[in-house]
């Protein structure tokens, strides 16, 4: 009795399994379909919008236009016209990605103006670009397993109505299995084209970002746009343009402490005294010539008075 007993119930546990697992895929049909519809949307929108990214760029992207206004926006930093820069760098809205991390970078400039904090924008940005291409990623791995899963769950009630004679019963499963299968494909397939050229734009566009701050910010300078954080090492390039202003040596010998006053008081009236400034003479540096400031001789009250100078004499001391 117990011989017979015991196949009986592990007969009954294992058609208990196999029916639990069979309701639980028919009961899965339907949110499959559900999701196979809403990812077949999905595609369908990032398609349009692949569409429209690429009428901008290629009604409005130029690379040259690119690195004129980026020149020109740092001739306005240097200028000390921080608005008209902004207003260059707006200029470039051929893609979604730069027009967005132009936005974050005029807002750095005009509030934070962390001179390390366009780089960490721009590989921000790079990771922003990864995390859109997953979208579309994904529907290139969830199309084809839903079509996959959307063909084999009708396809035991299919089987079944076969098996009873009933062809309507039949027809009508094998009907939703083929057409899931053609619309797990097709969501496959739209992902896969969209990722593929998504993935070269995005890799443009962080090239173009790149090329921007490095000429915006590639001179090693800090750029004029406001009250800047002035700390040790800061320097303008805007200064460059200064002439070099060389001092001569006193023109006859005294103790230190009187050459250093008389070359601090020659140096404070350089811009107020433009008849003192002498003939320009080439240095060694560059073979540029620089301007160079005789100093007046040397009394023992000091500074010599203008009527130590002979006129007629281009500034040299009698």
């Amino acid at each position: 009795m117990t011989e017979i007993v015991h196949p009986v119930i592990a007969a009954t546990v294992a058609h208990g399994i196999e029916q639990t697992i069979y309701d639980i895929s028919r009961m899965l049909l339907y949110p499959v379909l559900i999701a196979a519809l809403f990812c077949l949307c999905w595609a369908i929108v990032e398609v349009g919008w692949l569409l429209y990214e690429l009428y901008l760029r290629v009604r409005y992207r130029d690379l040259e236009a690119l690195e004129i206004r980026a020149l020109k926006a740092r001739d306005a930093f240097a200028k000390g016209q921080p608005r008209r820069a902004y207003k260059y760098l707006q200029e470039n809205t051929y893609s979604t990605v730069v027009a967005r991390f132009i936005f974050d970078l005029i807002r750095n400039y005009q509030t934070e103006r962390i001179a390390e904090k366009p780089l960490k924008l721009l590989q921000e940005y790079e990771f922003y670009t990864v995390k859109r291409l997953e979208k579309t990623r994904i529907l290139v791995r969830i199309g084809p397993m839903l079509g996959l899963m959307g063909t084999l769950i009708p396809l035991a009630p299919a089987l079944t109505g076969l098996a009873e004679g009933n062809t309507k019963q039949l027809t009508d499963n094998l009907k939703i299995a083929f057409s899931v299968t053609v619309i797990g494909l097709l969501i496959g397939g739209l992902g896969f084209i969209v990722s593929i050229v998504r993935d070269r734009f995005y890799q443009q566009d962080i090239s173009d970002l790149e090329y921007m701050l490095e000429l915006l910010e590639g001179g090693g300078g800090r750029l004029r746009i406001g009250p800047p954080r002035r700390r040790r090492g800061d320097r303008d390039d805007s200064d460059d343009d200064l002439p070099d202003l060389t001092l001569a040596a006193p023109t006859d010998g005294r103790d230190a402490a009187a050459a250093a006053a008389g070359a601090a008081a020659a140096a404070a009236t350089v811009p107020s005294t433009p008849g003192r400034v002498g003939r320009e003479t080439a240095t060694d540096v560059g073979d540029e010539p620089t301007e160079v400031i005789p100093l007046p001789p040397f009394s023992a009250g000091g500074l010599a008075s203008d009527d130590s100078l002979a006129p007629g004499h281009d500034g040299e001391a009698l």
